[in-house]
């Protein structure tokens, strides 16, 4: 019987296989349904030894990436990992947050024993390896550290097959990826006149969306003007309402099918939430970005309710746990997930399908770094429910540096076509930008 068992075994992989690959022992032979070493179908697609892209440095990084009018390095700080594997392969990630990243920075110190020695093959038992471990104290830059060292295995799991990333995802659905632009209007008065004519300006660059705060600090920004009186009411000013309105009304004007976007930075309370989107509403925004703080659910639901302007929020939702009830209950139409914030590639593309399974589209966050916006390029791509992706800080001189290849535009990126991320930071680059965490 074990005869004919073998016989049967060697018949079926022959058929599978062809008959010229051999059935038994040995370093190259077939075992169709077990062995450790084995060339059968399913493992071609797995390592044959478990020690391959072996994980051997995770090293944080905060670079500064302008300098000022005396060639110091000023800006914002972004919060970058650089993970290495036994082979050489290198792999970037990015956990910026706001608005400091020194802890990012410690965060990634504490949890690196937890991915020196793993394969990086295993991205989701890394991923969880983690989570589980900083289960305790979780919070925001638990989450970041997580996604930077997430984004940096995607990066080297992309290298090693020579694959763009968004191939691992299921390859291209977005063969362009529609921008809006941040905050082009620059410091104009605050009419209706000065707001068309900048408008007229952005639609003959290319530009079909942009997106800027109109309110600026008001309500009272705790910081920002000291010597203002403390007003912790989340209140808008009829003076203020009034004004954004002719503001959106003159970038309509000045942009029949421009889409507009306006954010409020989770400035407001219920009531003065409801009373901007009134007045804003003649106009047809493209959405209404946090007009409540994302603590309360019920608030947000609140103003959707209240509108027909689609509220987009989920920049300060860091997993799909915090997501879950805000998609449940439909509490924004466009979901705004963040993927230095959310836990990386992995967590974001889980996020990002739990809103399609309710019909919400997906605009990525993007005001972080480079690295940051190759992965939301890499992810934009391969999502059915993308909509659009901030342009956020983007320098093409930069980018061209950095990614070899860039399409400057006002209305769209493309997704990179290297292997990996596609985004090289070389150590001259690291040594020129990098920055002690004190300052950031």
């Amino acid at each position: 019987m074990a005869a004919d068992r073998r016989s049967f075994l060697k018949a079926m992989a022959a058929g599978i296989l062809g008959s010229g690959v051999r059935i038994g022992a040995g370093m190259s032979a077939v075992s169709a349904w077990s062995g450790a070493q084995t060339n059968s179908i399913l493992n071609q697609a797995r390592p044959a030894d478990r020690t391959m892209l072996k994980v051997v440095k995770v090293e944080p990084f905060i670079l500064r990436l302008r300098r000022d009018s005396k060639q110091n390095l000023s800006g914002t700080s972004y919060m970058m990992c650089r993970v290495e594997t036994e082979e050489g392969i290198v792999g970037w990630g990015e956990g910026t947050n706001f608005p400091r990243v020194a802890t990012i920075a410690t965060e990634i110190e504490m949890i690196k024993p937890l991915v020196i020695g793993q394969s990086a093959w295993d991205i989701e038992k890394i991923w969880h390896t983690i989570y589980r471990g900083r289960n305790a104290m979780h919070g925001s830059a638990v989450q970041s550290a997580l996604g930077c060292i997430d984004i940096a295995l995607w990066d080297i799991v992309g290298q090693k097959l020579n694959v763009p990333v968004y191939k691992l995802l299921g390859g291209k659905i977005n063969d362009k990826i529609k921008i809006y632009t941040s905050y082009r209007w620059g410091t104009l008065p605050r009419t209706a006149d000065a707001y068309r004519q900048r408008t007229k300006e952005l639609v003959a660059e290319g530009a079909m969306a942009g997106k800027w705060d109109p309110f600026f600090d008001e309500p009272y920004t705790p910081g920002v003007r000291p010597e203002e009186r403390l007003d912790f009411s989340r209140q808008a000013t009829l003076k203020t309402i009034h004004e954004v309105a002719e503001m959106v009304r003159g970038v309509r004007e000045g942009g029949p099918e421009f889409e507009i976007c306006v954010e409020a930075h989770a400035k407001f309370n219920v009531a003065s939430a409801v009373r901007i989107a009134k007045a804003i509403e003649p106009y047809n925004p493209m959405f209404y970005e946090e007009p409540v703080p994302p603590e309360n659910v019920d608030a947000m639901i609140e103003v959707q309710r209240a509108t027909s302007i689609p509220i987009a929020a989920g920049e300060r939702l860091k997993s799909r746990l915090e997501a879950r009830e805000y998609i449940e209950r439909d509490a924004f139409r466009i979901f705004q997930p963040d993927v230095s914030r959310a836990g990386g590639v992995t967590e974001f593309r889980k996020m990002a399908a739990m809103a399609e399974n309710h019909f919400i589209p997906v605009a990525p966050h993007n005001p972080n770094g480079p690295v940051c916006l190759a992965a939301h390029l890499h992810l934009s791509a391969a999502m059915s429910n993308f909509v659009i992706l901030e342009e956020g800080s983007t320098d093409p001189a930069l980018n061209r540096e950095l990614f070899g290849n860039w399409h400057d535009s006002r209305a769209y990126f493309l997704p990179p076509e290297s292997p990996g991320l596609g985004i090289k930071l070389t150590d001259a680059f690291v040594r020129e930008h990098r920055v002690d965490a004190e300052l950031s």
